[in-house]
């Protein structure tokens, strides 16, 4: 098999000539790199088909090769403007539907220089006031990122698709585009406490702000339909029980990412669904969405038990999964064998492409990645 097939069979859950192990590298900014060593075999500025050709070529992996679509654009009118109030750095966009701001506190571990983005997890610690608050917000917020389906956002969307089958073809490689954030975007605009809060106290504005952006993300699944990209990716990282019970998460999400699967699948790609910690009070509510594939789960925090998650969702969605960022690949070699020995002889090797949970950081021993990929090609 190539590994574009063999990463494909696995998602649906066919037999494969081995289990495909597929790692995502984060390499860290270098606010979070301070005070730390670089730890990955190739420099911070190498180019992303020189990392990709040492990962496939020297280490053997099943990579596949991301790309992200942004169909949105601004309204006439919109002006931005940038600001410090001592402590504090500002950010502000007059629009037609009127002022949306947002205010960070500016230090030294703020990682996005004199700017605020929209989406970052380093809103949340810094959030001082966070973008949006009310309904007034959220229309502000439209005329900023409104949905553009015109057919010059279209053909964008599709000449990324072709940009990443052109680099994956080099190797085989199958294609990934990120394509929604739901109630994690909602945390990076609204803030946790506040977003978790709104939930009990204005459902209908974090409803109206999901419906929204599952309207982005029907659109761009369509415009990427029959493009040549394999797979989806739905960054669901912070929609669990860490924040959720699983009848508010049925209520805000159930159906629209069946919907958002369904389109997917209607465009000949795979739906895979980021979700981390947190999994075990929802395993009924993950295998009712019949996602071809979840992404991400750690089996190492406590409370796990990776034996119920097999049992619950195996049958219904393939699994990445492996040695845990947060624990295994940090402890070294030896931690990690252990964990992809687990991983193994729980999962099987149908339906299981390992990976690290979620990522192998910079930061991170190398020791431990080679371990893991050692270890994979004596049980693959």
């Amino acid at each position: 098999m190539t590994s574009r097939e063999r990463i494909i069979a696995a998602n649906r859950r066919e037999p494969v000539d081995r289990v495909p192990c597929c790692a995502t590298f984060n390499p860290l900014s270098a606010t979070l790199r301070r005070g730390h060593t670089w730890n990955f075999p190739w420099d911070p500025d190498t180019p992303a088909d020189e990392q990709r050709r040492y990962q496939v070529e020297e280490l053997g992996l099943d990579q596949i090769v991301h790309f992200g679509v942004e169909m949105c654009r601004s309204v006439g009118g919109v002006e931005s403007r940038v600001w410090l109030e001592g402590d504090v750095l500002h950010k502000a966009y007059s629009t037609p539907a009127g002022e949306l701001h947002a205010a960070v506190r500016y230090n030294d571990m703020w990682p996005h220089g004199e700017d605020i983005p929209f989406f970052s997890d380093f809103n949340i610690g810094h959030y001082v006031e966070p973008w949006l608050q009310t309904e007034a917000d959220l229309e502000a917020f439209k005329a900023v990122r409104r949905l553009d389906t015109s057919p010059e956002a279209v053909e964008r969307a599709r000449e990324r698709a072709a940009a990443a089958r052109t680099a994956a073809d080099e190797y085989d490689l199958a294609t990934i585009a990120s394509v929604g954030m739901g109630l994690t975007g909602a945390q990076h605009l609204f803030g946790v406490r506040e977003l978790c809060m709104m939930t009990i106290d204005n459902p209908t504005l974090v409803d109206a702000y999901l419906a929204y952006e599952h309207e982005i993300n029907v659109a761009t699944l369509r415009a990427l339909a029959n493009s040549g990209c394999d797979m989806i990716r739905r960054n669901g990282f912070y929609e669990t029980a860490d924040f959720y019970g699983p009848a508010m998460l049925e209520r805000f999400l159930g159906d629209r990412l069946r919907r958002e699967a369904q389109v997917a699948r209607e465009g000949g790609m795979l739906m895979t669904y980021t979700v981390h910690t947190g999994v075990m009070p929802i395993l009924d509510y993950l295998a009712g969405l019949e996602l071809d594939a979840l992404f991400g789960i750690d089996m190492a925090f406590a409370g796990v038990e990776p034996t119920e998650v097999r049992d619950t969702l195996a049958g219904v969605s393939s699994l990445w999964t492996g040695p845990s960022s947060t624990y295994h690949l940090w402890k070294g070699p030896e931690a990690t064998r252990e964990a992809v020995r687990m991983v193994f002889e729980v999962f099987g090797k149908t339906g299981l492409i390992l990976a690290p949970c979620v990522s192998a950081h910079s930061i991170m021993p190398w020791e431990s990645t080679l371990a893991m990929i050692d270890e994979w090609r004596k049980l693959r």
